[in-house]
């Protein structure tokens, strides 16, 4: 078993940072709500209006990137028959989601899904005519996923990166939906899933400005150490690498009365995340394209901030590169208190590839992780060769919550995996012991 002093070797230092670019993340949004209406229903043989054209434009903008990435990068379109229960549409709808996938190099059965919906809506949901521009909500989600594979696909990284732009998002969730489903049934190994829906304006209705963070959502079934709480995490370490921005953890899975590509994700039990701007600007969303009492309402890019947009693409860039460059997630982490000293003893089993394991841990009342402690494997104690243990001197089990991350030679750390919780309170409450 080993104790560790609180310095036990200097971290490392990744590859410099991603930076996205406004006047692309512009581009393809003015693009896109140059085509009038994305409804799911709109057009689809008009070449300059509609849905039609707004696919045929997304898939020829990540065709764009094929020779960037040195012909790995395969792109697709997925054409799906799926029911609808929204009023005053089909009863079955057909949507057709664009797809990116950059193959993993070394553990390609592991994936990393990112996206944002290309479909619009004006002030009647159902009605497929008339001018619905759906600028922040969501071209911007669709801009930044676009950006975030511009940034990446030159690159190579263990894992396998899939990037996506989501049709019917705006009827049901259905394009995401069915996406996650088929990745279900195909059993693929989804360690993440990223949506960004409503990420490019900074100017709340209150007139502040707020860039400097972006809210990401997560849900939990129980606890606060999900999976999908994990990958927050993990978006909130990664933004140390992105000048002048932060992510705010909200631990809900979502505004209240609303949902997200991400959702589906969850319910098929990956994790997943939502990042979304501070403040909302609801004149801009789901309205029609005109002046209510001498302001001006309607989704459009001339009230978006594509400085803000670009920061939003360089942190789901950073997050996908960080975790598809990291070794696999440990798998079950065990914790106990020490017999005769106030020390936690971590116990976990070393993963394949890793060169490093990092012990992290929080206060329960705490949203983030606030100590961390790196450990090369070289000095790891193991115990039949299996299982590590590692001592956290001082520590006392009662007040924290750990976990650990493994860590790659080029010092890209996994998700966190964390020791469950006792449940003590539940246990006795249900088999009616008082305690004493």
């Amino acid at each position: 078993m080993l104790a560790l002093a609180l310095a036990v070797v200097a971290p490392f230092c990744p590859q410099g940072p991603l930076v996205a670019d406004p006047v692309e993340v512009e581009r393809t949004v003015r693009d896109l709500v140059g085509f009038g209406t994305r409804h799911v229903l709109s057009e689809t043989d008009d070449p300059r209006r509609g849905t039609g054209a707004a696919r045929s434009y997304l898939e020829g903008r990540y065709r764009e990137l094929v020779d960037r990435s040195g012909g790995r990068l395969v792109v697709e379109r997925q054409e799906f028959e799926v029911p609808c229960r929204r009023r005053g549409m089909p009863a079955v709808v057909k949507v057709v989601n664009i797809v990116a996938t950059l193959p993993g190099t070394t553990d390609a059965e592991r994936h990393y899904v990112i996206g944002g919906h290309y479909d619009s809506i004006r002030g009647t949901g159902s009605a497929a005519d008339g001018v619905a521009p759906g600028a922040n909500d969501d071209a911007s989600g669709t801009a930044a996923a676009l950006e975030a594979c511009r940034l990446l696909c030159a690159g190579e990284y263990p894992a396998t990166l899939v990037f996506c732009a989501y049709d019917g998002e705006e009827q049901g969730l259905l394009g995401s939906t069915a996406h996650a489903k088929a990745l279900a049934a195909q059993q693929v190994m989804v360690d993440g899933m990223i949506t960004n829906d409503i990420v490019g304006n900074s100017m709340g209705m209150d007139g502040v400005r707020r860039d400097g963070h972006v809210r990401v959502f997560s849900y939990a079934p129980r606890g606060e150490d999900s999976l999908g709480r994990s990958l927050a995490r993990a978006a909130s370490w990664a933004s140390r690498r992105v000048e002048g921005f932060d992510v705010m953890l909200v631990f809900r899975g979502d505004r209240y009365g609303r949902g997200g590509d991400h959702r589906p994700f969850f319910e098929e039990g990956y994790p997943s995340v939502r990042f979304t701007e501070p403040r909302e600007d609801f004149s801009r969303q789901h309205q029609d394209v005109t002046e209510r009492d001498g302001a001006p309402y309607g989704d459009l890019p001339d009230f978006m901030d594509f400085e803000y947009l670009a920061r939003v693409a360089s942190l789901d860039a950073e997050v996908l590169m960080e975790l598809a460059s990291a070794p696999r997630a440990p798998g079950a982490v065990q914790i106990r208190g020490a017999r005769e000293a106030y020390d936690t003893v971590v116990r976990f089993v070393p993963v394949e590839g890793a060169v490093a394991h990092e012990i992290v841990w929080r206060l329960t009342t705490s949203a983030d992780w606030e100590e961390r402690r790196l450990v090369p494997n070289d000095v790891l104690e193991t115990e039949g060769g299996r299982w590590a243990s590692v001592v956290l001197e001082g520590v006392c089990i009662d007040d924290v919550v750990v976990g650990v991350a493994s860590v790659s030679s080029g010092g890209h750390r996994s998700r966190v995996t964390a020791a469950p919780e006792p449940d003590a309170m539940v246990y006795r409450a249900a088999s009616g012991d008082s305690g004493r």
